[in-house]
């Protein structure tokens, strides 16, 4: 019985014995006496070896962001304007849009006049308050603020503006302001970091990061712009293409190089929703300051003139002048009395460089014409006749941004919503139509405006208002004040090579 006894007693001590040792195992008790230290190795977690230099580097020019954000944001100012538009009492407030969805009109006891509100941003060049912005910013603005990075706000006033660049100029009455610095956009190349600053999307001081992605884009955004006064063969268009990020309100803000200096102003992007895409553009700001210059200045800009109608060479035009490749631009027209034509170039002359520099397209020529002051020289590399020749020409002037006509409305002048230039032979020589016609071109036209609503459109040729004869703007003019409200008249058109004729309904 004892043996038994013993035996049950030494079964349960083993047991309590394992139960034991298995609490001390999952529960991973320490056992240590306080005071001494462990023997079990601390574990070690994640990647202890030496950080890669490459990406000490990327983190430099991180801090090089930082840096330049921290210089510019200063500088960049938000831009708001205010426009009155005038309506009639019966109109939709969601526009002509809205009544034709629905198919009939409703009676509103609305205002006359609506106040339109933009956003844009700026970029100070002076520290008494002079203020790099676009034309499309500011452009028919009824009031204009300016507001600081430091919250404080200004009214301001236009210096001038140029449609043909998309440049404008406006001035606040500041003091010791923050100012820019305004680097060399000829010496950017394509994948260089830039940051794009300005107020996207009404969110204020905002900087996006990206390289320069192209140079001397034309996307003919400035000449279809609608209403806008820039006639097709007068923008210039030589963009800075970015894929830093640019949104609606990032017009007229700074585009910066890694060394703070602004190389180009902020003005499109290339998009199907209208947000960002990938891609925006600037003005170089080697074209904006001899813009803004001029602006500052006289208030409007003296252009150089060179007088010729340009057009890229193709495989097919290398092919037949034997060229080695396609290069160059050859000369479509020579103006008569043009500054080209008295030194000497001559139709279908290939031009290879301007003072020594490869030109590829008319584009580029129009910009670095647009850098010159009149007076200037420049030197064009010709090819002829399987030689190249060089030839000096000395610029004319062409005084676009201060003669261009502007749409006018006055008690005696009833405003049909259309501006107009007289078709002369520097638009010739810039169309493939229009040679031997006489009037006026079309510029502009108003959204759901008299002239709209006719179905005429820019770059229409108006011939004939009812029996007079249209061959200037001052005819055109005249022929306007002579219509009484609710007459139904009749304008000749001519549209490239149709004729046709469009009733236009003067308005009240």
């Amino acid at each position: 019985m004892k043996t038994k006894a013993f035996k049950r007693l030494t079964a349960a001590g083993l047991i309590c014995i394992g139960i034991a040792v298995g609490v001390v195992l999952t529960s991973r008790l320490d056992w240590t006496p306080r005071g001494f230290a462990s023997n079990t190795t601390e574990k070690i977690t994640g990647n202890q070896s030496p950080v890669d230099e490459a990406l000490f580097q990327l983190q430099n020019t991180g801090k090089a962001f930082t840096a330049v954000s921290k210089e510019i944001l200063p500088t960049v100012v938000s831009i708001s304007s205010e426009k009155i538009v005038k309506r009639s009492a019966s109109e939709s407030p969601f526009g002509p849009l809205f009544k034709d969805f629905f198919g009939r009109e409703f009676n509103y006891s609305r205002p006359q006049t609506q106040k339109l509100r933009g956003l844009g941003s700026g970029v100070i060049v002076s520290k008494d308050g002079y203020i790099l912005t676009n034309n499309h910013v500011i452009e028919d603005a009824d009031d204009i603020t300016v507001t600081l990075y430091d919250k404080r706000s200004f009214d301001a006033k236009i210096i001038g503006r140029d449609p043909l660049t998309e440049i404008a100029v406006i001035k606040i009455e500041g003091d010791d302001l923050p100012v820019a610095r305004l680097g060399d956009s000829d010496a950017m190349e394509v994948g260089e970091w830039v940051l794009a600053v300005g107020n996207p999307l009404e969110l204020n001081s905002t900087v996006t990061a990206g390289i320069v992605s192209a140079t001397g884009r034309n996307i003919n955004i400035i000449s279809s712009r609608e209403g806008s006064e820039a006639g097709g063969s007068y923008a210039i268009e030589s963009f800075i293409q970015t894929d830093a990020a640019i949104n609606p309100g990032n017009s007229g803000g700074a585009l910066v190089n890694l060394k703070s200096q602004v190389i180009g102003i902020n003005t499109a992007i290339a998009t199907r929703t209208g947000g960002y895409q990938g891609y925006g553009f600037a003005v170089p700001i080697n074209l904006a300051r001899k813009i803004m210059n001029d602006l500052i200045k006289q208030g409007y800009v003296t252009r150089a003139y060179l007088g010729i109608g340009m057009r890229n060479v193709d495989e097919a035009v290398a092919k037949r002048f034997k060229l080695d490749r396609p290069a160059g631009v050859y000369i479509d027209q020579v103006v008569d009395g043009s500054p080209a034509q008295k030194a000497g170039l001559q139709p279908l002359d290939v031009i290879l460089a301007l003072d020594g520099k490869d030109v590829n397209q008319g584009n580029e020529i129009q910009s670095a014409i647009a850098l010159k002051n009149p007076g200037d020289s420049v030197t064009l590399t010709v090819f002829r006749d399987g030689r190249e020749k060089k030839v000096k020409v000395t610029l004319g002037q062409k005084e676009t941004g201060k003669t261009q006509e502007k749409k006018e409305s006055s008690p005696d002048m009833p405003d049909l919503g259309l501006s107009v230039r007289t078709l002369d032979d520097d638009i010739r020589s810039q169309i493939d139509y229009y040679h031997d016609e006489e009037g006026v071109v079309v510029t502009g036209v108003d959204p759901y405006s008299a002239a709209f609503d006719a179905g005429i459109v820019r770059g229409d040729l108006i011939v004939r208002i009812e029996d007079k004869d249209i061959k200037s703007v001052n005819d055109y003019k005249r022929a306007v004040r002579s219509l009484k409200k609710q007459d139904v008249v009749i304008f000749t058109i001519k549209r490239r090579s149709s004729e046709f004729h469009a009733f236009v309904k003067v308005s009240e």
